[in-house]
C-alpha cells in the first residue's frame, strides 16, 4: 500500500480538529477538544503520528518535526482555507499498514502561524475541512496531507 486511504463522513463536534505548538517537546499537536480512546493508529515515518478512535476517524496528529526544521514562505491561492466540512476515517488497510514511508514537506509563514504538512507530490481534487482552522487535501479517497493555521503556542 503507497497511499494513506480515507472516507470521508459527515462533520462531528468529535471529528473537529484544532491545532497548538507543544514548545516543551517541539512537537506540533492537531487534536480534537473530545477526549476518547485512541485504539488505532499509524504513522509516516515515526516523524507524524495519527491517533484513529475505536471507528477509525481522526482524533489527533502529533507531527514531531521541530519548528525550526520547517521551511518558512509564504502561501499562495494553493492553500485554500474554505472547504466542505467533514471528518475523516480510514480504511482497515491504512490502519493495518502501520506506517508509511511517504515523502513529507512541511512549510510555514513567518510567525509560523499557518503550517502546511504534504505527504505527496500529487495534486488535490478536493479538500475537507476539519475545522475552521484545518484543511484536509485529498485526490480521490487517498489523504495528501493538511493545512493548519492560528497555531498557538502552548
Amino acid at each position: 500500500m503507497s497511499g494513506i486511504k480515507v472516507y470521508v463522513l459527515p462533520p462531528t463536534e468529535a471529528g473537529r480538529l484544532y491545532p497548538y505548538y507543544d514548545k516543551e517537546v517541539d512537537v506540533l499537536v492537531v487534536c480534537s477538544h473530545f477526549a476518547r480512546p485512541w485504539p488505532f493508529g499509524f504513522d509516516i515515518d515515526t516523524d507524524v503520528i495519527f491517533d484513529l478512535d475505536e471507528w477509525r476517524v481522526l482524533a489527533n496528529i502529533d507531527m514531531r518535526i521541530p519548528r525550526r526544521e520547517w521551511k518558512t514562505e509564504g502561501f499562495g491561492a494553493d492553500a485554500p482555507m474554505i472547504a466542505p466540512p467533514g471528518d475523516l476515517a480510514f480504511t482497515p488497510e491504512t490502519v493495518e499498514a502501520r506506517s508509511f514511508s511517504l515523502p513529507l514537506a512541511v512549510r510555514t509563514d513567518v510567525q509560523t502561524g499557518r503550517v502546511s504538512i504534504r505527504f505527496s507530490t500529487l495534486r488535490p481534487d478536493r479538500v475537507v475541512s476539519l475545522s475552521p482552522v484545518c484543511i484536509a487535501f485529498l485526490r480521490q479517497d487517498e489523504l495528501l496531507g493538511f493545512d493548519v493555521r492560528d497555531v498557538e503556542e502552548r
